[in-house]
């Protein structure tokens, strides 16, 4: 960041989000686009329309986020472009889209809106979802991340299936599933992996996953159970097909918030006083060192006007000098909009703060 500026690339519908969050009136926006101007001799009756790619500085008016059309609005008043073309003070909106890149200049950056942004840069270069596809005897392990798939290794071992012999047949897949966790470990220790999704045909799975939580493997990340027609590429193919790696990843944050704010919702009903909420409270909870957990609505960060960022800014970096953790809560689902209804901001705290 240079005197306030900070350039953004839009890759993403997430990163769209980031952008609508981040962005607001009184900013200054520059980008390229393109304008309609009229060409011809003015004189003439005759002058034609055409849409020319310029260059432009905004002062920001009004930011809206249309997800039917996956694109944010950026209004403002046009503070410099070519002269020949544009008529400074005149209206102009960009259209940001996927692919753009453009320049936002703030006087103050908030701590939280920094955060945000480093956030979305590290959930860009974070790879990667360990697929695990199994059946009897016969495991293939894939990363998968924006690159696409990657096969990591291959475990195949001989099941017993002598009939009538479910020790032996136990013994062999105890012996597969062990195996399997060791090529699991190895992939946890060199990838930095926030999701394993055990996936594949049949009850194989169901009791690898059992084996694998109970291996007490150090650091595991989330595991989801999927069913697939088929191991391997195919069943890969078939699990990116449905979508289930992004909207785990989606329904993981979406739980975590959740639970958080039920557990706000359950102090509160207790009177026990391990959670606040309301600007004061909060606000004295923090002064304290007692916060935990701070909860924030985007729609509260996002509708403030400058003097109220500054001070929920203000808050933040107080509340994380005490380790206290930081969310940003979406009002996109019912928690978020439970959060909302008691003022967009509370926490769960360490310890009561007599009020």
């Amino acid at each position: 960041m240079k005197g306030g500026r900070i350039v953004i690339k839009i890759e993403t519908l997430d990163d769209l989000w980031h952008l609508y969050n981040v962005v607001g009136p009184g900013d200054t926006v520059v980008s390229r686009t393109t304008r309609r101007v009229k060409v011809g001799d003015e004189d003439a009756r005759k002058q034609d329309s055409v849409r020319k790619p310029m260059t432009l500085k905004l002062k920001v008016e009004d930011v809206a986020f249309h997800a039917f059309s996956n694109r944010v609005r950026v209004k403002g008043v046009i503070l410099e472009g070519p002269s020949d073309m544009v008529s400074l003070g005149s209206h102009h909106t960009f259209n940001v889209e996927p692919g753009y890149t453009l320049t936002i200049i703030k006087d103050h950056w908030p701590r939280y809106m920094l955060e945000r942004l480093k956030e979305a840069e590290k959930a860009e270069q974070r790879p990667v979802t360990l697929l695990v596809t199994i059946e009897d005897g016969l495991a293939e392990l894939f990363l998968v991340a924006d690159f696409g798939i990657q096969e990591a290794v291959r475990v195949r071992t001989s099941i017993s299936r002598k009939r009538g012999d479910q020790k032996s047949y136990d013994a062999t897949m105890r012996d597969f599933f062990s195996q399997v966790v060791l090529a699991v470990r190895s992939q946890l220790e060199q990838n930095e992996i926030g999701l394993v999704v055990i996936a594949g045909p049949g009850f194989v799975k169901d009791h690898f996953n059992e084996y694998l939580r109970n291996a007490g493997l150090k650091d595991l990340p989330s595991v989801i159970v999927e069913s697939t027609n088929s191991i391997g590429v195919p069943g890969a193919k078939e699990i990116l097909f449905r979508g289930v790696i992004s909207k785990a990843v989606e329904s993981l944050k979406l739980e975590k918030e959740t639970q958080l704010i039920e557990s706000v919702i359950e102090h509160i009903a207790k009177d026990d006083g391990l959670a606040t909420y309301g600007d004061d409270q909060v606000a004295k909870a923090v002064q304290y060192g007692a916060v935990e957990h701070l909860l924030i609505t985007d729609k509260k960060l996002r509708e403030g006007d400058e003097q109220q960022r500054r001070k929920i800014d203000g808050l933040i970096r107080n509340a994380e000098k005490t380790r206290g953790a930081f969310h940003i809560v979406s009002t996109d689902h019912p928690a978020g909009d439970q959060l909302q209804s008691i003022g967009g901001i509370a926490a769960v705290l360490r310890f009561r703060v007599e009020q």
